[in-house]
């Protein structure tokens, strides 16, 4: 890390200088974090080249006639080389689709490692019309950069840790483009005539370096040097950028949380979101969100271009990656062209990956991430990058407590409801776990997961306005607080609501949900669905543990024993001891498959010893382990 005092934070201008605008109110200030990393990213420019000659193609391209000295040519004029001389190879791509190469170069130098060049061709949207009125498309032709192994061999369908790629495309005037099933006619290119070339590379710093990576490229592999008066200012344009930070595994769930948070800010000022999400094996897989409204973050107005953030592992089986290749990736990036029109100019290269790192930095410092948990990976110098400043909005803990504030009335209201503590006790289950499954938070409370998945949907709210709580749906669904802003002050209203509430208080009443529901199941006394919509008073649950006591042989009131009917029934239904009754000594066994109880519902009954131990027996003989 540079030991210098960094530079005071850029402030993001447009093409002409003037500064970018940011919503009004928004105030920042200035902070401090290593710089991200620039990853990959593109570059477009067009050559206007068609006025050199043919005669400077250095390729045998037979008695063809090309018409002029253009990159667009030289690449085809390359292509057909080949053709003559049997160096096309043919390659099965990873979809099984045979693709033709030719490989230019097998020992090439780039950014210090060994690679191959190889150039293929593939139809472009660009052609002739045919008399007929059909469209007779022309090619494209791309040089990319091929992996080669130790023994020189090419590792196909691999990438360099430089990647590089340049298209080349004609742009020649009244060819017709055909675009979505139409074709239109006398296409004239909006940057004039010649050869366009597409960019993608990684790691590169700034637009002049991807340029100069092409312009190299070319000279080396198909003798061709561009010169810089043919290449048309204005097409000078990018789409793709990207920066990123590695981070230490443990901060990973905290930067989720704030991603989400900027979801449920921006859905709140209407802007278009989108979200992603995965959650397996304990841990967030990848968490994804995409809009064009940062703005509304406090973030500089871009008018219309999406940006994404993520935060996500890597691919790759763990056993496949070392340390700290396999933790997780902070990363935001542009996506796709702007809604407002062409990509932006390459002049703005600067400015706009000011915004995304602001993006990024921003989240990390929301998030209480700092350089101790930033690490280096094989690109990136992670803790030990320069310094950057950048300007970090204000205000999100002011929107998000206004955003919020409105849930904590609701949550007294639903946690101090007057006929059951069913709903507190499934707060603090998700209190207690943080991100919590239904299956988890029956276990705790006691409750059938059908009356567990009814509150939980009510305290979501109705989609309109934020809930108590939120669901996140992945291979099964996931229930946590709704924003981790404010579930401090939810923890706190929690603990304000029973505040001499003990485990041991909350253990006896999963325990005596427990029983009910074993009680109800077993004794009829009403239907086992019922506990999927409400919980039982305590009147209910006595009645029920009463009747249990009468049906189990228990003592009795006097006044009870003779309030049967003729068929051995107690007059509210519950039959006495399991459905014989007390006088009768006939016995009556059936199997545990026929009757209405789990595994869980008999152990229970033992412990509380409403089923007595000598009235279970499993058959031993065919498991020999059982009867170790």
């Amino acid at each position: 890390m540079s030991l210098d005092t960094p530079p005071g934070a850029k402030i993001p201008t447009q093409d002409d200088g003037e500064e970018l605008l940011r919503q009004e109110g928004i105030e920042t200030t200035t902070e401090v974090l290593p710089e991200p990393a620039r990853h990959g990213a593109n570059l477009h420019y067009v050559l206007n080249d068609l006025h050199l000659p043919e005669s400077e193609i250095p390729h045998d391209y037979g008695d063809r006639d090309l018409g002029d000295g253009s990159l667009y040519q030289h690449a085809r004029a390359r292509w057909y080389q080949a053709q003559e001389r049997g160096e096309i190879v043919s390659i099965e791509d990873s979809r099984g689709r045979e693709r033709e190469y030719v490989v230019v170069e097998d020992d090439y130098q780039h950014e210090d490692e060994r690679v191959a060049v190889t150039l293929n061709s593939s139809r472009c949207e660009l052609g002739t019309l045919t008399s007929a009125g059909n469209h007779r498309q022309w090619y494209k032709y791309n040089l990319t950069l091929q992996p080669v192994d130790d023994d020189g061999e090419i590792r196909w369908g691999s990438s360099p840790n430089t990647a590089l790629n340049v298209v080349l495309r004609p742009q020649y005037p009244n060819l017709a483009k055909a675009s979505n099933g139409e074709i239109t006619e006398n296409w004239s290119p909006p940057f004039g005539t010649g050869t366009e070339v597409i960019v993608q590379t990684t790691w590169a710093d700034s637009a002049d370096e991807i340029e100069e990576r092409s312009v190299s490229l070319v000279d080396d592999v198909l003798g061709y040097t561009v010169d810089e008066l043919d290449i048309q200012n204005d097409s000078r344009r990018f789409w793709k950028a990207e920066c990123h930070h590695r981070v230490m595994e443990e901060v990973a769930d905290e930067i989720v949380h704030v991603i989400r948070q900027s979801s449920e800010l921006l859905a709140r000022h209407e802007a278009d979101i989108e979200e992603r999400s995965i959650h397996s094996d304990g841990k967030w897989q990848i968490i994804q969100l995409t809009t064009d409204g940062w703005d509304q973050l406090g973030f500089p107005i871009l008018y219309g271009q999406e940006i994404e953030i993520k935060l996500y592992l890597p691919d790759a089986p763990a056993e496949y990656l070392e340390y700290p290749m396999d933790q997780p990736k902070i990363e935001v990036s542009l996506r796709g062209r702007p809604s407002s029109g062409q990509a932006y100019h390459a002049d703005r290269w600067g400015q706009i990956y000011g915004v995304l790192e602001e993006i990024l930095l921003s989240h990390m410092k929301w998030a209480d991430v700092g350089t101790e948990h930033v690490l280096q990976d094989e690109m990136s110098e992670g803790p030990h990058a320069d310094l950057l400043r950048w300007e970090h909005p204000e205000g999100r803990r002011a929107w998000l407590r206004n955003h919020y504030e409105s849930l904590i009335p609701r949550l007294y209201a639903e946690a101090r409801k007057a006929d059951t503590v069913a709903v507190y006790d499934i707060l603090h289950s998700v209190k207690r776990r943080g991100t919590a499954t239904y299956e988890q938070i029956a276990d705790d409370v006691g409750l059938h997961q059908g009356t567990v998945r009814g509150h939980v949907a009510r305290l979501c709210g109705d989609g309109g306005e934020p809930g108590i709580l939120k669901r996140i749906q992945d291979s099964c669904t996931f229930v946590t607080f709704s924003a981790r802003f404010w579930e401090d002050d939810a923890h706190e209203a929690l603990d304000q609501t029973y505040p001499n509430d003990t485990a041991e208080d909350r253990k006896e009443r999963r325990e005596g949900r427990v029983e009910a529901r074993f009680l109800k199941r077993t004794l009829g006394m009403t239907p086992a669905q019922s506990d999927r919509h409400e919980d039982w008073t305590d009147e209910e649950l006595d009645a029920i543990l009463e009747a249990a006591e009468r049906a189990g042989g228990r003592e009795r009131d006097d006044d009870l024993d003779g309030d049967r009917d003729d068929r051995g029934e107690d007059v509210d239904g519950v039959e006495d001891s399991f459905g014989s009754s007390s006088n009768d000594q006939t016995e009556n066994w059936d199997l545990f498959g026929d009757l209405p109880l789990t595994a869980q519902d008999l152990a229970v009954a033992l412990e509380t010893e409403t089923v007595q131990e000598d009235h279970v027996q499993v058959r031993t003989d065919p498991y020999p382990t059982l009867g170790d």
